[in-house]
């Protein structure tokens, strides 16, 4: 990036999909660079910050990412209105060893478009250090992802692998429709 000052946006994106499949630990990873592995169920919604800094062409961006880490239970309509409101980008996440929270990604796209509108999505495929208890691949998590025409990666919030690149993606898609 040159030394041209940067751009700066906030943006509120969100992370949703069935419980347990790691969102909490996702966030956790990306924001605090930490991993613990018990597990705590999210009541109603956390939020945490981080900023993102790049470049596209000659423009420097600085975006502060307002992360809303949603809870995993459907059909809490209340907690969704207001959590779904003004979301700029969404990751839609599953768990690589659950074969129905990947049947579940569709519930979550149409829940949170449904509010938010046409935003740009990213399905994560999370636990992907569960190699050996993969219950779908990575092609399927592409299939399902190209019926949104979102982007898709699999990650693992334990090893911390294709978490920074996840969330710089979603800023760079957002900042490229702004």
């Amino acid at each position: 990036m040159s030394d041209v000052k940067p751009t700066k946006f906030i943006k509120k994106v969100c992370l949703v999909g069935d419980p347990a499949v790691g969102k909490t630990s996702l966030v956790r990873r990306f924001v605090l660079d930490q991993y613990d592995d018990s597990y705590i169920s999210t009541i109603g919604a956390k939020v945490m910050k981080k900023e993102v800094a790049f470049g596209i062409e000659d423009r420097n961006y600085q975006v502060s990412l307002m992360i809303w880490d949603v809870m995993g239970q459907k059909h809490f309509r209340i907690i969704e209105s207001v959590a779904f409101e003004h979301v700029t980008g969404g990751l839609i996440v599953c768990d690589l060893t659950r074969k129905e929270t990947l049947d579940n990604v569709d519930y979550w796209v149409k829940a949170l478009t449904k509010i938010s509108g046409d935003i740009p999505l990213i399905i994560l495929a999370n636990k992907n250090d569960l190699k050996d208890e993969a219950q779908y691949s990575a092609e399927d998590v592409k299939k399902i992802a190209e019926n949104y025409n979102a982007d898709s990666y699999m990650t693992s919030a334990k090893t911390g692998i294709n978490v920074e690149t996840t969330f710089e993606t979603l800023a760079r898609l957002i900042i490229k429709e702004t």
